[in-house]
């Protein structure tokens, strides 16, 4: 058969599948063989028995020690036990059916002898051959010169490219070995339906394990019929979901700032629950890079997953004065039954200098990211309470210079608490709510000293009253207290302290104003509503001064004094579709759009003294309203404005803007947009910070306000196609900072599946300073239901 042949086994022009896949055919279709014996020395030939002129054309239903075997033919003979089978032969076994021009049977042992256009049809699988010997009854046999396909079960990963064609196989010989194991001899395997417009793998020999592996030998990687590699020993995993030990593919990529990157790995499955890679990545201009992944599924409802990259950054030539020498560990685990009642969860993010991460991190979103957080904790939860251990750890680096006190280091170890959500007291409209904590808490600032670890206690009661509505109006009134002992405080003495806080908040819904538009229009029902919400918030603390020398580890400790009330207004639009009052009771509104309006408005501006002119400070009381941050020593805060636009499933987009209450326009603003219609899809984030919004006081700026810095990002996304779409796809995202007039990332993908293949490629541009300004070209070539071969991976792709 020709190695340059098409491969499908009716008009033998398509191609065939790697031997994994050649594997998983045969898995389901082969038999092994066996012959007559022959006399023994000395012995006499057996005379030849009489014949016997079986009618036609009748079907023969044998019975063996398993199941019936069905014969027919056109011309059948019966020798002692054996049957002679001539014209339009078909034996049927259970799931399995042979066709051919001629066949003998011998029931005694259970060998089929197929000759003359043989094909063999299982449930999963067809192949076609010149001769077929085949036991229906230990299921061994062989199968000679054999074209066909099958349709195994695959769980792809994710955005890894499908396709509905079968395997197709062409073999000289396919072994059965017993139910699983198979030996294949001469084969060529594929997904394409033809050789010559897509991929196959070759090997002399493979060795199949169904739902396991296949391991060949002289294997030959072969793109529009051109070999590529050559790989004298290969593993490939033909299970459900692969998991094979063996070296990785080589990947070459190319780095403006790294230059040629070369890398190779190793992958371990350590056992069906656990696998390890380990592998290199060699820059030429910057130096070796080490890669490690470990992955652990003990039991059912556990795992754990740690990635580590590190690199000992050389920085040859120009690049030597920007040297990034450092390492990243992320380690994520869950166990959601411990004993007892108790879960566990892990979330670590280690990171030794924002440098390192601005150098080597591909991801955009991840590179510019400052902070690395580190938590673990154990929880149990009973009805409405639930108590938890934990530890964790924030650092938040300043710069990305590499040395000691370029970052803030905040940790918490141990830390117990205790809560319960809203339980009523008894039948009463009363309900009680609590949360108390434990711990040890630290703080490292390169701007002031203070103890490696020291203690805090809390201990917050509230108490809710909820009682009936009145004339439409939900009143709902809370008071609570908060005692909080820290073992250190600013001062320098750093003597303890105790921050009692007094708490009281009315939350007021007046009702609602709705009204149903009389006429519908386009085919929909309009109803308009408005909403009106009112919440006042009262915080008195025993000594106010106490506040301003309390250490900020977390939320816990930006409580201050207020003295505030709160007031939105929300218009709703709502719309369903019009059925004249037929079978609408199942009909659901949708939101069109909405716009909500609020505001704060603060009786005591200054917090209780703890707002002090020309100290930038955060507290509760601020950020509470707006994530943006405004200027600070005013009764009226910024007007919140947040308007949602929502008329389709597959468009929505919502506009928020922090205005002036003083005049003066947009403070803050942002948009977030996304638009999916047929193959086209956009998606926009623009973010907007005006530079009065860096004012934390009242108090007159030393420089004019058009040299103070403001802030404007713009992220979008624009894709066309999908990635099992056959033809063009492709995607383009830009990061574009107005203020400095710079893209700070460019990304452009584009991809051609040309049915069981795919090449991508993709062009990458980041621009973050002196440390970052590296262009990037990757590739990668996806062969259906397999995987990708490349520097491109899938799980990197914008759509």
């Amino acid at each position: 058969m020709s190695p340059a042949g098409l491969f499908h086994p009716r008009s033998r022009q398509r191609c065939r599948r790697p031997g994994f896949l050649l594997a998983l055919l045969v898995g389901i279709t082969l038999p092994a063989a066996a012959q007559q014996p022959s006399p023994a020395p000395g012995q006499a030939p057996t005379q030849p028995a009489p014949t016997q002129q079986l009618p036609f054309p009748l079907p023969l239903e044998l019975q063996d020690a398993r199941q019936t075997i069905s014969i027919r033919a056109d011309a059948q003979q019966k020798e002692k036990d054996t049957y002679h089978l001539r014209g339009h032969v078909q034996v049927t076994y259970g799931t399995m059916t042979v066709t051919a021009d001629s066949a003998s049977y011998e029931a005694s042992t259970g060998w089929v002898l197929a000759e003359g256009h043989v094909t063999f049809t299982e449930t999963s699988a067809y192949l076609e051959g010149n001769e077929a010997h085949y036991n229906v009854q230990t299921g061994r046999g062989w199968f000679l010169n054999v074209s066909g396909h099958i349709h195994p079960k695959i769980v792809p990963g994710r955005r890894m490219l499908l396709t509905e064609n079968p395997f197709y196989i062409r073999a000289e010989k396919v072994e059965r070995l017993d139910e699983d194991t198979y030996l294949i001899y001469g084969a060529r395997m594929t997904t394409c339906d033809c050789e010559a417009k897509g991929w196959s793998i070759g090997a002399r020999r493979a060795r199949a394990k169904v739902d396991d592996r296949v391991v060949s030998h002289g294997s030959v990687i072969r793109f529009l019929r051109v070999p590529l590699f050559y790989l004298p020993f290969m593993v490939n995993s033909i299970a459900r979901r692969p998991r094979q030990t063996g070296f990785l593919l080589p990947q070459i990529g190319n780095s403006s700032q790294k230059g040629v990157i070369i890398a190779a790995g190793f992958f371990w499955a350590i056992n069906p629950s656990a696998d390890l890679l380990v592998g290199v990545q060699n820059y030429s201009i910057r130096g070796l890079g080490r890669i490690g992944q470990f992955r652990a599924k003990p039991s059912e409802d556990s795992d754990i997953t740690v990635n580590y990259f590190g690199v000992d950054d050389k920085g040859f030539g120009p690049l030597r004065q920007f040297r990034a020498p450092g390492h990243s560990l992320r380690a994520q685990g869950q166990a959601r039954d411990l004993g007892y009642g108790f879960r566990g969860v892990l979330d670590v993010d280690y990171l030794t200098s924002l440098a390192f991460r601005q150098t080597f991190t591909d991801n955009f979103t991840q590179a510019v990211d400052p902070e690395v957080h580190q938590t673990g904790f154990l929880s149990k939860s009973f009805d409405a309470y639930s108590l938890n251990l934990s530890a964790s750890r924030y650092q938040s680096f300043l710069s990305a210079t590499i040395g000691p006190g370029n970052s803030v280091k905040i940790w918490q170890t141990p830390a117990f608490s205790f809560s319960g959500m809203d339980n009523q007291v008894g039948h009463s409209p009363f309900y009680f709510s609590l949360d108390a904590s434990a711990g040890g808490v630290g703080r490292f600032d390169p701007t002031f000293q203070m103890p490696t670890l020291s203690a805090r206690l809390d201990f917050h009661p509230q108490l809710r009253w909820r009682p009936k509505s009145f004339w439409g109006f939900h009143i709902t009134p809370t008071v609570g207290m908060r005692a909080t002992r820290y073992g250190t405080r600013l001062k320098a003495d750093g003597a303890g302290l105790t921050r009692l806080l007094g708490e009281f908040s009315l939350d007021l819904r007046p009702p609602s104003f709705a009204k149903v538009l009389a006429r519908p229009r386009w085919g929909y029902r309009f109803k308009h509503v408005i909403e009106p919400e009112i919440t006042y918030r009262l915080v008195r603390a025993r000594n106010a001064e106490d506040i301003l020398e309390v250490v900020r580890y977390d939320s816990m400790d930006i409580l201050a004094e207020t003295n505030e009330i709160e007031y939105s207004l929300t218009n709703a639009l709502m719309f369903r579709k019009d059925t004249d009052g037929q079978g609408d009771e199942g009909l659901q509104a949708r939101q069109l759009v909405s716009w909500r309006l609020s505001q704060k408005f603060y009786f005591d501006p200054t917090f209780g003294g703890a707002l002090v002119p020309g100290q930038k400070t955060v507290f509760d009381p601020t950020i509470s309203l707006t994530g943006f941050a405004f200027a600070q020593g005013r009764r009226l805060s910024p007007v919140v404005s947040v308007l949602k636009f929502s008329p389709l499933s597959h468009y929505d987009v919502e506009l928020r803007a922090d205005l002036n209450p003083s005049g003066g326009g947009v403070l803050n603003a942002g948009i977030t947009a996304n638009v999916h219609q047929g193959p086209v899809g956009v998606s926009l984030t623009d973010f907007f910070i005006n530079r009065t919004a860096a004012f934390s006081t009242p108090l007159a700026p030393t420089a004019p306000w058009s040299t103070l810095p403001s802030f404007h990002l713009l992220r979008t996304v624009v894709t066309y196609g999908e990635l099992n779409r056959k033809g063009f796809s492709g995607a383009f995202g830009v990061d574009y900072n107005f203020a400095q007039k710079t893209a700070h990332q460019v990304v452009a993908q584009t991809s051609y599946n040309f049915g069981c293949f795919s090449v991508d490629f993709e062009y990458r541009r980041f621009m973050l300073g002196n440390l970052r300004r590296d262009h990037q070209y990757r590739i990668a070539i996806s062969l259906a239901n397999v995987g990708s071969f490349g520097n491109l991976k899938p799980r990197e792709k914008l759509y």
